[in-house]
């Protein structure tokens, strides 16, 4: 299996561990980091080890280092209990933020579904805090759970950028084994031929994902994809030891 370190599209980069980086903007960007889904998860009786805390802030440590990035956009979901936070969410929450508050970066959370019950540690730690969009340049960014809004004026955008479906694929062998990676998906806004859609996976290495490969439209969360031709879109696995060569979603139903 070879592996890309990168994948380009004009400025954007997309890069193994789920993460993208723009050069025009200087930003970092991720999406669905759900700090608190193992205890949220243990209230329902599934166990698992609180790892993913400390995987997320590596990767998030090592492109800062690497790329020097003025600003870190997270486009939904840093928290993931829809109601009132956890404490372990609260705890992680404040961790990364002071984190990030030491390295002098403009931190952006584009509001996502279970961004709830969040405003005010977000303000004492001078996160900037967009709801629905974020736009910069030709850019713009939503977390996905809800249509674009209708009054926005797209005439200006070249990328729509967003998270909430955390894609993925199954690979499925002949005698019953599976495997699934976390992708980032590329292709076209519904309605939109000029502009382009990148879906981006969840940095969560816990939340599962939707499996783009078996989905059909009315299988998506996003209002956004229920409406696009998932099968035209490009598929490019996002793994820790780098990226997979991009794959058409349509051919890679032949391996689910």
């Amino acid at each position: 299996m070879s592996f890309l370190d990168k994948y380009s599209i004009d400025d954007i980069y997309l890069l193994p561990d789920r993460a993208m980086f723009i050069q025009s903007i200087k930003a970092l960007v991720i999406a669905d980091l759900h700090l608190g889904i193992e205890y949220a998860l243990a209230l329902k009786g599934i166990y698992l080890p609180a790892y993913q805390f400390q995987e997320i802030t590596r990767i998030i440590d090592n492109y800062l280092d690497e790329f020097d990035p003025s600003t870190l956009i997270v486009v939904g979901d840093l928290k993931h209990e829809f109601g009132q936070k956890t404490w372990q969410e609260h705890r992680e929450t404040i961790q990364l933020l002071k984190k990030i508050k030491e390295r002098d970066i403009h931190f952006i959370l584009v509001r996502g579904n279970h961004d709830n019950f969040i405003r005010g540690v977000l303000e004492r730690n001078n996160v900037d805090f967009r709801d629905p969009i974020y736009v910069e340049k030709h850019f713009l960014f939503i977390h996905g759970h809800k249509e674009l809004p209708q009054d926005i004026d797209l005439s200006g955008i070249k990328y729509v950028i967003m998270g909430h479906e955390h894609p993925a694929i199954l690979f499925r062998d002949d005698i019953g084994g599976k495997d699934k990676f976390p992708v980032f998906l590329l292709g076209k806004l519904p309605g939109h031929n000029r502009i382009k859609l990148i879906v981006l996976p969840a940095l969560s290495p816990v939340a599962t994902g939707v499996e783009v490969n078996v989905a059909e439209s009315r299988d998506f969360l996003s209002p956004i994809l229920q409406k696009a031709n998932i099968d035209s879109f490009l598929a490019i696995p996002s793994l820790h030891s780098g990226l997979l060569k991009p794959m058409r979603v349509i051919d890679l139903r032949l391996f689910s």
